[in-house]
């Protein structure tokens, strides 16, 4: 054979090889990136999801509290609200991340527990206060889920004028005295 045929199939083949291996290349690339463009259309939709659904718990659970620090709750509103509580779940447990489902789960059986040990009579008020702080640390896992603790607002307020000073001390006074009966 001759030495330019030799030279001629030998490139031709390495010229193959180089593109079969970019071209391998180009494809592992273009499906990386189309892994990780559907990971985060999906994230997002998941964010979006958890977006229209935390908010539906949260109001239950403020809902429950404003009764509870206006000292006007009874058992039959906590009887309710377990209902929309367990109706929640069954509707939104599914987009809940493991730390904010061990406290939703966690709670669940709370209230099936209270409720069991007080079956014909009111709840003690100590158990009101710890119903309405183990849902305040619920409502904060919610919004700090959702990113609410670490956005940046658009604005920011000016804490630091003489008016607003004023005000938020008043503010203050007020709520230590209903922080005192929460224990915090």
């Amino acid at each position: 054979m001759k030495p330019e045929l030799s030279i001629a199939i030998i490139s031709g083949i390495l010229t193959l090889l180089a593109s079969f291996f970019v071209a391998m290349y180009q494809a592992r690339t273009e499906f990386q990136k189309m892994v990780e463009q559907l990971e985060q259309k999906y994230t997002t939709s998941l964010f979006e999801k958890r977006l229209e659904a935390y908010p539906l718990l949260y109001k239950l659970l403020h809902e429950l509290n404003n009764d509870i620090e206006y000292n006007t709750q009874n058992k039959q509103q906590l009887i309710g609200f377990q209902k929309d509580y367990d109706n929640w779940i069954a509707s939104h447990a599914i987009l809940l991340t493991p730390a904010i489902g061990k406290l939703v789960w966690g709670y669940h059986h709370y209230l099936i527990d209270i409720l069991g040990q007080f079956p014909d009579e009111p709840l003690p008020e100590e158990k009101w206060i710890e119903i309405r702080n183990i849902q305040t640390t619920l409502g904060k896992f919610l919004r700090s889920e959702l990113g609410v603790y670490d956005t940046q607002a658009a604005g920011s307020p000016e804490l630091e004028k003489p008016y607003v000073k004023e005000i938020i001390g008043k503010l203050r006074q007020s709520s230590r005295k209903i922080r005192s009966r929460f224990g915090y």
